[in-house]
């Protein structure tokens, strides 16, 4: 009777080897570019797990440099969640389409505490139309020690230099560079302000050719989420900041509790990328891909810290686990991650 019950031999990592075979590609000449969900690229098959010790911003950042992905854990406020993937979307960009600006009647104080909080040099001055009237930089501040102050007092106003809407990143380096400045404000006929390209974005872009980054030249970052009561509240002010994808991430993904959520996620954002896990099993996946998602999380306690198997006696091994995912994913034409559970 016992031994109904038993599935069969599974293998994990350390089971197998790979066989050398005749090969005609260069080592310099592999690509490990591959899908995160079914629109995004990485090209490192390489995410960051959404815990408290491993993911935050600056994780975040460093994983899309190099043309993975980080992805934000919960354990934090939904507001400081929001503003995590805020400084990842705004650390570098093509062109910030939203830039942080201040009015000519703030103060310095109030131009300190922006350029600390988002870890900038430089803010245009709008009008109450946002149109461009200055720009305020490290250099103007440098030699005002009063913090009451006014923008008006020491912006620079005269001799803007500004781009059209439609400049390429190349011409703007070459305004950037014929001109010495590290700001470029984009505006349109109407001098409203549309965007900012800074010298500094063009160098990194140049630095990190294999960046993972969105439409707009901002680098790709991801958020996980529970299957709480706040999560519809969460993933809206993820989707409003700008997140790329969302990732419903719990110990044992094939339960009604994580099902339930994918749908209600799914109905209130049609075009949002979805992940959720973990699961172990073809039938995990199955019910997870018909529930709505863009990719699946597998793996069941194979972390090396995570306790699953050796506390609650649950899981599949690993390589296992993947093969049987990969079968049904495959055919629905949805990737596949493999996660430390």
């Amino acid at each position: 009777m016992a031994t109904k019950k038993i599935l069969g031999d599974a293998l994990t990592y350390d089971d197998v080897l790979l066989v050398p075979a005749k090969s005609s590609v260069l080592p310099r000449d592999v690509s490990v570019h591959t899908k995160l969900t079914r629109r995004i690229e990485l090209n490192i098959p390489l995410i960051s797990a959404a815990m408290d010790t491993v993911t935050e911003s600056d994780m975040a950042i460093a994983m899309a440099r190099e043309g993975g992905i980080g992805i934000l854990h919960k354990n934090m406020t939904v507001s400081r969640q929001a503003e995590e993937v805020g400084r990842v979307k705004r650390s570098e960009s093509g062109m910030i389409l939203d830039p942080v600006t201040v009015r000519a009647d703030q103060k310095v104080r109030d131009v300190l505490h922006l350029m600390n909080k988002y870890k900038i040099s430089g803010i245009p001055v709008v009008d109450g139309g946002n149109r461009l009237i200055g720009i305020i930089t490290n250099r103007d501040l440098r030699f005002e020690p009063e913090e009451d102050q006014f923008v008006s007092r020491i912006m620079t106003n005269e001799n803007l230099v500004t781009a059209p809407v439609g400049t390429t990143l190349h011409q703007a380096e070459r305004i950037l560079q014929k001109h010495k400045i590290e700001k470029l404000p984009v505006v349109d006929k109407a001098g409203v302000l549309k965007g900012l390209i800074t010298f500094k974005d063009i160098q990194k872009k140049k630095k990190f050719p294999s960046a993972c980054k969105d439409e707009h030249g901002r680098l790709r970052v991801g958020a996980a989420v529970g299957v709480t009561v706040d999560t519809a509240d969460r993933v809206r002010a993820l989707v409003r900041i700008g997140v790329d994808v969302v990732v419903i991430d719990t110990a044992h993904g094939h339960s009604k509790g994580v099902l339930e959520t994918v749908k209600a996620v799914r109905k209130l954002f049609p075009d949002l990328e979805l992940i959720a896990g973990n699961v172990g099993t073809a039938e995990g996946t199955r019910d997870i891909i018909k529930a709505g998602v863009d990719a699946v999380k597998v793996g069941i306690g194979p972390g090396s810290i995570c306790t699953t198997r050796v506390v609650a006696g649950v899981g599949v091994p690993q390589l296992t686990a993947i093969l049987e995912c990969a079968r049904v994913a495959s055919g629905a034409c949805v990737p596949v991650l493999a996660g430390g559970g």
